[in-house]
């Protein structure tokens, strides 16, 4: 019980924290401050709104109101929509949907408010779905972004980006849409029809994406085929990440890429046209003399860290004991904390911080039915990469491709399976890695090696492709893999030698890697456990340890370089959990 009252303590204590957060400068002092031009810092600012009717009692209030008339305007400029009356016939049996306003503040690289937006964004979940809907739309990998930026630190590329304004709005509906008027500006008898794609419809990236396309295709770019948010033409490379596009080129293509620029904007209004500093809520600092790259999410772990509901120091993100299920059923409101956490945590894991990728792993298995000991060690990697936010990880300064892949026999006592994991270092900067619990039992530590390599290989094999439509060529195209286990290599690389296994999933990786070591695609090369980039993919070390497999990812304290080379967050808008919270008059 001693540990179930330590956590609810702990709990209400975070709450508290937050609640003090929230208070915010008074409404008179805010608008004063506000008209004078005298900063208010984001440490002074409540939580932005969450509905129209909290704008009465904000202190920033009627900037939120100009800002709600200026996108309005903006839409009627553009002919989103129609009015019509609710008892148009062709409104007859179709769907209403409900919209509501999203408020976000936008400050500078020293925290200070810039200006406050609101965005209008409509009910697309409430719309019917059919068995026939196909609305995916594709969205750039954070594997090929960072492949980008090792490429930009190796041949100095510039990365120049823009943001689409309204993006959506810009492409025609495919379908009827019928939508109530925003909250705060709703008609008596009248309904809105959307002429326009809207931000919140299942439809509109799916639609955004075909058109940009499009766009790209007419100007003379063509598909990267692995990567469908990436295009190239004579050197220069386009990607994006919904109304986030960067393009990538050599300092003598300048005039062929503002040409390019030129012709996307005779269709979009592009805002923008800097250096790339922000994207998805990760910063990107250069050092064009020694070319290299850093990504780093600082801003966002110093969001996330407000999480945790525990304050304790460690070197590491994870101890070394194993974490057990909860015999007991935890509430629900616990069970949503958590899930919180680790989707915060896994964003982390999987964009910048591959450190942090086993814990992540290991504690995403109790998303269901956590218990105050998985509370306790989610907090624990909070708490650790709060104390150590300002490591970037860097790009530049090798060559070539390497490839790590490793197992932990059966480390998992519940199940006995084994953990594996790989990483992948392009021209100094780590790419890709992945830490994972294996799908099947193994019976020994080879065959647990051999489904881990199988899984590095297939997935270094894509990253060769993708290289090769990029243009970028290698100086050796076999991949080679580094593995500590020398009978899972012998296995792959001598003749005549077989696994002796009644696992028909194991034998056929078995095959499958010799095949592809015999077609001269991979080579598999021993490197010994103490040398190997993937161990901490695969276990918790101890702290030693820790800390040289960190600096083997290419995790580097920026902290100076970071107070530099802050800029202006990207993000407009910062959707959370109450997103979609009725928003009634």
């Amino acid at each position: 019980m001693r540990g179930e009252e330590h956590f609810i303590q702990a709990q209400k204590q975070a709450i508290e924290r937050a609640h003090k957060r929230g208070k915010g400068i008074p409404g008179e002092e805010a608008q004063r401050r506000w008209k004078n031009g005298q900063p208010i810092h984001r440490r002074e600012l409540p939580q932005v709104p969450m509905n129209h009717k909290d704008l009465q009692n904000h202190p920033l209030g009627p900037q939120f109101i100009q800002s709600q008339k200026d996108h309005l305007g903006s839409h009627d400029q553009k002919g989103t929509w129609k009015e019509v009356s609710t008892n148009d016939p062709d409104a007859d049996g179709c769907e209403i949907l409900d919209s509501r306003w999203v408020f976000a503040y936008k400050f500078d690289k020293h925290g200070i408010l810039q200006k406050v937006k609101a965005r209008l964004v409509v009910r697309g979940d409430q719309q019917s779905r059919t068995s026939d809907e196909n609305n995916y739309a594709a969205t750039l990998a954070g594997r090929s972004f960072r492949t980008v930026m090792a490429i930009a630190a190796k041949f100095d590329l510039e990365l120049i980006q823009y943001d689409a304004v309204n993006a959506f709005v810009n492409v025609r509906l495919d379908e009827k849409v019928f939508m109530r008027p925003p909250p705060g500006y709703r008609k008596r008898g009248v309904i809105l029809r959307l002429k326009k794609a809207l931000y919140g419809l299942r439809r509109s990236p799916l639609l955004w994406q075909r058109d940009l396309t499009s766009i790209l295709l007419d100007i003379g770019y063509k598909p990267v085929p692995h990567e469908p948010c990436a295009f190239l033409r004579n050197g220069i490379i386009v990607f994006f990440y919904v109304d986030d596009i960067v393009i990538a080129y050599r300092k003598e293509k300048q005039s062929e890429a503002r040409e390019t620029i030129r012709q996307l904007k005779q269709k979009y209004e592009l805002q923008g046209g800097n250096d790339l500093h922000w994207f998805l809520g990760i910063q990107v600092i250069r050092d064009r003399s020694k070319r290299r790259i850093w990504l780093t999410q600082t801003s966002y772990i110093d969001k996330t860290s407000n999480l945790a509901l525990e304050r304790h120091h460690g070197w590491t993100p994870m101890k070394q004991e194993e974490l057990l299920p909860f015999n007991e059923t935890a509430k629900l409101q616990d069970v949503r904390a958590y899930q919180r956490k680790i989707g915060s945590l896994m964003y982390i894991a999987v964009q910048t911080r591959p450190d942090i990728a086993f814990a992540v792993s290991k504690l995403a298995r109790f998303m269901t039915n956590p218990g105050p000991q998985h509370h306790s060690a989610a907090d624990r990697v909070l708490n650790y990469l709060e104390q150590s936010k300002s490591l970037g990880l860097k790009f530049g300064g090798d060559k070539d491709l390497r490839v790590a892949s490793d197992a932990s026999f059966a480390d998992n006592k519940l199940d006995r399976k084994s953990s594996q994991g790989y990483a992948i270092k392009l021209f100094g900067g780590m790419i890709g890695w992945r830490a994972n619990k294996q799908n099947t039992v193994t019976t020994s530590t080879t065959e647990a090696e051999l489904l881990a390599l199988a899984q590095a290989a297939k997935e270094s094999m894509f990253v060769s492709c993708l290289l090769k439509e990029l243009t970028v060529k290698l100086d050796d195209e076999r991949i080679r893999i580094e593995c500590d286990n020398q009978q899972t290599i012998g296995i792959v690389t001598k003749e005549n030698l077989a696994l002796r296994s009644n696992l028909r999933h194991v034998d056929i990786h078995n095959h499958w890697l010799r095949q592809e070591y015999q077609r001269g695609q991979i080579d598999v090369v021993y490197t010994q456990s103490s040398n190997m980039i993937a161990d901490g993919l695969t276990k918790a070390l101890p702290r030693q340890s820790f800390e040289k497999f960190r600096a083997e990812m290419g995790l580097e304290d920026i902290q100076e370089r970071i107070r530099e080379n802050t800029a202006e967050e990207s993000n407009d808008v910062n959707i959370d959990d109450n997103f979609w919270t009725t928003d009634a008059e």
